[in-house]
């Protein structure tokens, strides 16, 4: 995990660290034999605590995977900070529509601020920040943004977005809507403008289960997308798990993604490619940030 000169750089950052045992064994295999370099936390899932202490004991590469909704509607999370306008009588919302119109800011802002101290105080400092659902990053009308930047700057966190638009074009399909292409922008000044540290691009496999059909088309797109990183810092995050006997989510057969995305990670082709490529494997506190 040197770094080259050649100015490219990657960060493979697991997501959902806390959401399930299984997904913690599996992302701390994947530590423990190298195929990952990063993780991000949610402190509001069940297993959050015993994700922070694995990270912890291991002096693991962690940041807080910020989240302000559940999951689904059936097993509904509680936020760190009880803030009531996140909350029905069951939880955090699923809905981002409920959310947006019932959220207030100030309620985000303290959410954000529990979740982070949650981290802290259990002997886990973040390395970075990101966001679930993007619920941060406006996708649902409201402008969180500024409260995630406000954050990111007052513990000085770098904040998963990038600055291309690359991103947005290959969760469409290869279609860039121009509300987003706006919406990029804006968030990207508002960046700038905080001071917050930025990728310059980033790609996870956008779509359903039933789309990939099979491991060998995941495995697939992953491994074009490595061969077309360019110069800059890129993540690449996935969400691996081994398999789970309770989900009543309804989600079984999407979980299978998670399964198909560790598969993939153990099997080391991604690390080979990055060789192959002459890419440097980074963590988010060893990558070569520029001020914006």
């Amino acid at each position: 995990m040197n770094c080259q000169k050649n100015g490219k750089y990657l960060i493979i950052n697991a997501d959902d660290f806390g959401i399930e045992s299984s997904t913690n064994n599996a992302i701390s295999e994947l530590f423990e034999k190298g195929l990952i370099s990063s993780a991000s936390l949610m402190t509001v899932a069940p297993y959050s605590k015993q994700a922070i202490d694995i990270a912890a004991a291991n002096n693991l590469p962690v940041g807080l995977h910020l989240t302000i909704n559940s999951d689904d509607d059936i097993n509904r999370w509680h936020s760190n900070s009880s803030a009531k306008s996140l909350n029905d009588d069951m939880g955090l919302y699923y809905s981002q529509a409920k959310l947006a119109l019932h959220a207030k800011s100030r309620d985000v802002t303290d959410e954000l601020e529990a979740q982070y101290q949650f981290m802290v105080q259990n002997g886990l400092k973040p390395d970075h920040a990101d966001n679930h659902c993007g619920t941060l990053c406006g996708v649902n009308g409201r402008l969180f943004f500024i409260n995630a930047f406000r954050f990111c700057k007052k513990y000085d966190l770098p904040f998963r977005f990038p600055k291309k638009k690359e991103f947005i074009s290959r969760q469409f399909g290869g279609k860039t809507p121009l509300p987003l292409i706006i919406a990029h922008n804006i968030l990207v000044n508002a960046a700038k403008y905080y001071e917050i540290k930025m990728l310059d691009d980033m790609f996870s496999n956008p779509y359903s289960i039933k789309k990939i059909k099979s491991y060998e088309v995941l495995r697939d797109y992953y491994c074009t997308e490595m061969k077309n990183i360019s110069s800059g810092i890129t993540e690449m995050f996935l969400h691996p798990s081994y398999s789970i006997d309770n989900n009543t989510s309804g989600n079984e057969n999407e979980w299978l993604k998670r399964e198909y995305e560790l598969k993939l990670l153990l099997s080391g082709d991604l690390i080979e490619i990055a060789e192959m490529q002459n890419i440097s494997v980074v963590s988010w506190k060893n990558a070569p940030f520029k001020s914006n």
